[in-house]
């Protein structure tokens, strides 16, 4: 009796020996690990029961399609998610089955059935990062209980994990397979593949050229130079940010120098991709059309995870917490903020109390894809596309509704029905045109559209409360008519217009606006200097998820929607467009259009100026000379530029949207004064080529 006492004893001391002899770092690690995942376990007792009630004699629970090789919602994995809920039960010692014998019983059975069943989805990623993660970050839970799998049982699964070679991947995938590279390091204490697994892992911290993962701009690319500034580049965040918590204040953590890149990244790009909860479509690559993905609900908790470890900026990222978790207004602590992406053809435009930001395209990088049965129609989603919030929610889950020749901000062919997107996981755009000018705070972006057989010079010239939209030398072959779709977005509340109507639900209209014409939807006015033949929509639209997104649900929705464009004609020559957009617009009437100067919009140049704030911006598409009332510039070769008169000191920035020069020369004449310089621009080259050169002119 006294022998049986005594081992007894020990067993009940085991898994704190266990915990004991677990050296430094790995068992601080596992710590942090099993407390971020402690956060749910109190939620796992009731689902768990549930799984271990349905869980077969063989170890396989009977609604699961083992045999499934589906590359997205496959069904395998649901039996790794059961396993974690019954471990998620049987560690939490404030539960109901903590350390009960027949949830470990059913763990160790089910993962028997998994070993010997080992199925496979024809989607690499989740054979090679989905399962091991899960398997990995299941054990290393399993860890903190009272009794634990059979040893050899234990190794043989810690074998399964190596799969995926870390080397051979960039980018967030990288990431992703460095990650259970990190977890079967604490599971064996291999100090060796602990100190590997985290230099992959932190090795796409790093401005890359010509590379996939994170580019010198601050754009984020994936599967080639593809804009994934979400997606991938949210993948990236997530894995980045869990790992160096787990590593903070351990010899293994994130470097200083990575740290301020990897927070940039996330404060700059990222953050100023949101509005409240909701980010900008343009960003989500393919995941566009997967429901719900638009609003970001669970941010709020990486924030305040990432406090801890940038903590030199904690009151920033409290801010930030603070808007994204709609706890404050949209525009809480939000400083004014514009920037080109030189690298990913992307351009954010952001102010309290809105943002607008503008996806293009180039011979450079490649449009948006369609890849695993995911985004079938989202073919003209890179020729211009505006993403324009105010609330947050104005597109937050449209996507199944859209008519897809109409994305917000395109010019395109009006189709009959939505067309698929034939090359799938991208393909690159043909023009060489695409580019925008820069200070920080207002900028200008030029777009050579051309797809589908049309043609078009687009361009946008971003202010404190104007948006210039223009459009010239617009030309299509196609018997289809082409339309510039202003927006596309969720009809909320009344459309007024300066005709002196309103228009009700459930209504389409045609409206021949005259000059200084406007209509106001949800708080963002379209303005038309010069008039415009529009279409506007207030009708119910329907729609199917599964049919943008073969994956998603197949049952019917609809909803009422706000959809104004402009009808080019068929087989349009030259045709144009010139629109104000005029976010969280509170009087339209008090509008000044005098402020704003179009001074040109032709297939040579577009040109803007802007009296308040005096402001040149200009689009050359070629050579040529820009004449205002105050100056005459004069350039050798097609760029985009601005000029700003501030307390009389001139300074120039100017951007190449072709990547080509490596000087730009200009020739500036002062009308009033006679004064003139002649100025040879050096321009940015790698990687930094196509990026703004800011020069003061010394009148």
């Amino acid at each position: 009796m006294k022998k049986v006492f005594i081992t007894l004893i020990f067993i009940s001391f085991l898994p704190f020996m266990v915990k004991a002899q677990a050296t430094y770092p790995f068992g601080t690690i596992m710590k942090r690990i099993f407390d971020d995942e402690s956060k749910s376990l109190a939620k796992a007792d009731a689902p768990a029961k549930a799984a271990l009630d349905a869980l077969q004699p063989d170890g396989s629970w009977s609604n699961i399609n083992y045999q499934a090789r589906d590359i997205s919602n496959w069904a395998p994995v649901n039996h790794l998610e059961k396993i974690h809920l019954l471990i998620q039960a049987y560690v939490n010692k404030g539960g109901s089955y903590y350390n009960n014998k027949a949830f470990l019983d059913a763990i160790i059975k089910a993962y028997e059935y998994w070993y010997a069943k080992d199925p496979k989805s024809d989607n690499w990623w989740h054979n090679e990062i989905s399962v091991p993660q899960r398997i990995g970050a299941s054990l290393i839970l399993l860890k903190f209980s009272e009794s634990y799998l059979p040893e050899e049982f234990e190794k043989r699964l810690i074998e399964r994990m190596k799969r995926g070679v870390v080397e051979d991947k960039t980018g967030a995938n990288k990431t992703d397979i460095a990650m259970h590279y990190f977890y079967r390091a604490l599971l064996t204490e291999d100090k060796d593949l602990l100190k590997s697994s985290l230099d992959q892992l932190f090795e796409p911290v790093v401005l890359t050229e010509a590379e996939e993962g994170l580019q010198h701009d601050y754009s984020y690319l994936q599967h080639g130079p593809q804009l994934y500034i979400s997606g991938y580049g949210n993948v990236f965040i997530g894995g980045v940010t869990k790992i160096a918590n787990y590593v903070k204040a351990t010899p293994y953590a994130l470097s200083v120098e990575k740290l301020e890149v990897f927070s940039k990244f996330y404060r700059q790009t990222f953050i100023n991709a949101f509005r409240s909860r909701y980010i900008d479509f343009n960003v989500e690559g393919r995941g566009i059309t997967r429901k719900g993905n638009l609003k970001k609900t669970s941010e709020k908790y990486r924030i305040q995870t990432v406090k801890s470890i940038d903590a030199t900026r904690e009151e920033e990222w409290e801010n930030i917490r603070q808007r994204v978790d709609s706890l404050a207004a949209p525009d809480y602590e939000l400083k004014p903020f514009h920037q080109h992406y030189w690298k990913g053809d992307y351009t954010q435009h952001v102010r309290p109390q809105y943002a607008f930001h503008v996806r293009i395209a180039s011979n450079r990088t490649k449009r948006s894809e369609s890849g695993n049965k995911e985004n079938l129609y989202g073919r003209y989603l890179s020729d211009g596309a505006t993403n324009i919030q105010v609330r947050g929610p104005e597109y937050f889950d449209i996507m199944p509704l859209w008519e897809w020749d109409k994305i917000p901000g395109t010019t395109s062919v009006d189709n009959p029905e939505d067309v698929l997107l034939e090359k799938q996981w991208g393909e690159f755009a043909v023009n060489t045109y695409a580019g925008g000018v820069s200070d920080g705070v207002y900028g200008a972006t030029a777009y050579h559209l051309n797809y589908d057989g049309v043609t078009a010079k687009k361009a946008w010239f971003f202010f404190d409360q104007e948006i210039v939209c223009l459009g010239a030398d617009i030309q299509s072959t196609s018997a289809l008519p082409v339309t510039t779709t202003l927006n596309q977005a969720w009809l909320n509340g009344n459309i007024q217009l300066s005709v002196g109507k309103a228009q009700k639900k459930d209504e389409l209209n045609e409206y021949a606006l005259n000059n200084n014409s406007w209509v106001l939807h949800d708080g963002i006015a379209y303005y038309f200097p010069s008039g415009a033949n529009v279409k506007l929509s207030s009708q119910k639209q329907t729609g199917t998820w599964q049919k943008i997104n073969n994956s998603q649900p197949k049952n019917e929705i609809s909803g009422h929607v706000f959809k104004l464009w402009i009808n080019h004609g068929s087989k349009p020559r030259a045709a144009s467009y010139n629109y104000v957009v005029l976010p969280a617009v509170k009087d339209v009437k008090s509008f000044n259009p005098e402020q704003i100067q179009t001074i040109s919009n032709t297939a040579i140049q577009q040109v803007v100026y802007h009296k308040g704030l005096k402001i040149l911006q200009a689009v050359l598409h070629e050579a040529t000379e820009v004449k205002t009332d105050e100056l005459s510039i004069k350039t050798d070769k097609p760029c985009v530029f601005m000029i700003k008169n501030i307390k009389g000191k001139k300074t120039l920035y100017v951007a190449d949207p072709l990547q080509q020069e490596k000087q730009i020369k200009f020739s500036i004449s002062d009308i009033k004064s006679g004064k003139k310089i002649d100025i040879a621009v050096d321009m940015p080259q790698k990687p930094y080529v196509g990026s703004s050169k800011e020069v003061l002119l010394a009148f």
